[in-house]
C-alpha cells in the first residue's frame, strides 16, 4: 500500500554499507547545483537490510508520523556548508536575473562573487555551526568600505542564510540582526577636529575613552586597523606598531607611535592580551566599540564626531605641519603615485617618527 502524501519514504540505499535501510521524510524544498527545486528529504535512521531491520524502520517512520518523539542522528554530512548554499543561491538567483532580462552583466556577477569573497571565513563552516559573532566580524571587518560593497556583502549573508532557513537547516535568518555600517562619502563625513576641540581632547586626556581618541588622531589609523591590532604587533621599545587593512599600501605597514601618545598606549598595552583593545580577552566589535568607548568620549566632549574624522584630523595635521607627502602616505597607508615614489622612495622608521612629532 503507498503511503499518503508527505508521510515518508524506506530507501535501500545500495550495497557497500552496513546499514542500507534508510528511513527519510520530507524536509521542505532545495535547490541542487543548477538552481532547480527539488524536495529535500530528512533521514531519521538506519538498519540492516534484514526483515528484523526493515520492520524497524517501518517502526520508526509510524512512531515519527504519530507524532512520538525520536532521536533524529546527525552527521557532518547531513548539512550543507555555508558555501554550498551560497553557490546555490547565487546560481539560482542570476538564473532568475537572466530568465528576466535575458543575461546578466559581467559587472554583476564580479560584484556578487566579490562579496562572496569577503565571507570566506565562513566558506567550510556547516550553515547551521555558523554563530552571530562569527558574521558580526565580517561585517566588522568591511565597515570602512563603500556602501555599495557593504550591501552586496549583506545581500549575499542574508539571502544565503534565507535559502538555509527554507530549506530547514536553520530555524531563522539572524542576518537582519547584524550591524552592517560603511564608509559614508566624503562630502557627507563629518568635518575634522578643529584645533580647539583637539586642544579639549588634551584638557580630558586623563579619560581613558578620550586617550583612545587621541591614539586615533595621532596615528590616523582607520578603526578596523586599530581594533585589529594586535599586540605581538606593538613595539613599544621602539615606537611603532605593524598592522593596516584595506590596500596593499595599507597593509603590514609601519605606523610610528608619536611621543604625545606614547603614554597612552603603554597604558592599553598588556602582554597577557591578544589585542591592543582588550575587550574581556577578545576583540572589540565596530558596534561594541561604538557603544561603549566611542559615543561616551563624544557625549562627555559634547562633540559629534565620527571615528574616521580622526584619520582625516590626522592628515590635516600632518599638511599644517609641513610633513613632506610620502611620508604623510606611508604614515596614512595611501600608495603613491608615480614609479619613483613606489620604487626608489623608502621612509624608515626615524623618518616617520619625525615626521608624525612634528603634529
Amino acid at each position: 500500500m503507498k503511503n499518503p502524501p508527505g508521510y515518508g519514504s524506506i530507501v535501500d540505499l545500495g550495497r557497500n554499507r552496513r546499514r542500507p535501510i534508510a528511513v527519510r521524510v520530507p524536509n521542505g524544498k532545495k535547490f541542487n547545483k543548477q538552481g532547480k527545486e527539488i524536495i529535500d528529504y530528512k533521514y531519521l535512521g538506519y538498519f540492516e537490510r534484514t526483515k528484523q531491520g526493515k520492520m524497524d524502520a517501518q517502526n520508526l517512520l509510524a512512531q515519527y508520523n504519530a507524532g512520538t518523539a525520536i532521536d533524529i542522528p546527525r552527521t557532518s554530512s547531513s548539512c550543507p556548508t555555508f558555501k554550498e548554499i551560497a553557490d546555490t543561491w547565487l546560481i539560482k538567483h542570476l538564473g532568475h536575473i537572466q530568465a528576466k532580462k535575458g543575461s546578466v552583466s559581467d559587472q554583476l556577477k564580479r560584484s556578487y562573487n566579490a562579496a562572496l569573497l569577503k565571507c570566506s571565513p565562513l566558506y567550510g563552516k556547516r550553515i547551521d555551526a555558523v554563530k552571530f559573532q562569527d558574521v558580526q566580524d565580517i561585517a566588522d571587518s568591511i565597515c570602512d568600505m563603500s556602501s555599495s560593497t557593504v550591501t552586496n556583502v549583506k545581500t549575499v549573508l542574508f539571502e544565503t542564510f534565507d535559502l538555509a532557513r527554507k530549506q530547514k537547516y536553520i530555524s531563522e535568518n539572524f542576518i537582519g540582526d547584524i550591524d552592517f555600517l560603511y564608509k559614508i562619502r566624503q562630502d557627507k563625513i563629518h568635518s575634522t577636529f578643529s584645533r580647539d576641540e583637539v586642544e579639549l581632547l588634551w584638557n580630558y586626556s586623563d579619560n581613558k575613552d578620550v586617550q583612545i581618541v587621541l591614539i586615533m588622531v595621532y596615528t590616523g589609523m582607520r578603526i578596523e586597523e586599530l581594533l585589529s591590532m594586535k599586540i605581538e604587533n606593538v613595539h613599544l621599545d621602539q615606537s611603532y606598531m605593524i598592522g593596516g587593512v584595506k590596500t596593499d599600501a595599507g597593509k603590514n605597514r609601519i605606523i610610528p607611535i608619536a611621543d604625545k601618545i606614547h603614554s597612552f598606549m603603554q597604558e592599553l598595552y598588556d602582554r597577557n592580551n591578544i589585542y591592543l583593545l582588550n575587550n574581556m580577552g577578545k576583540r572589540y566589535t565596530w558596534s561594541v566599540f561604538m557603544k561603549y568607548i566611542w559615543e561616551p568620549a563624544m557625549y562627555f566632549l559634547k562633540l559629534d564626531h565620527l571615528p574616521h574624522d580622526t584619520r582625516y584630523t590626522c592628515a590635516t595635521m600632518m599638511d599644517r605641519a609641513g610633513v613632506n607627502e610620502n611620508s604623510k602616505k606611508t604614515i596614512l597607508g595611501h600608495s603613491k603615485e608615480g614609479i619613483t615614489n613606489k620604487v626608489y622612495v623608502e621612509k624608515d622608521l626615524q623618518d616617520l617618527l619625525t615626521a608624525i612629532n612634528m603634529i
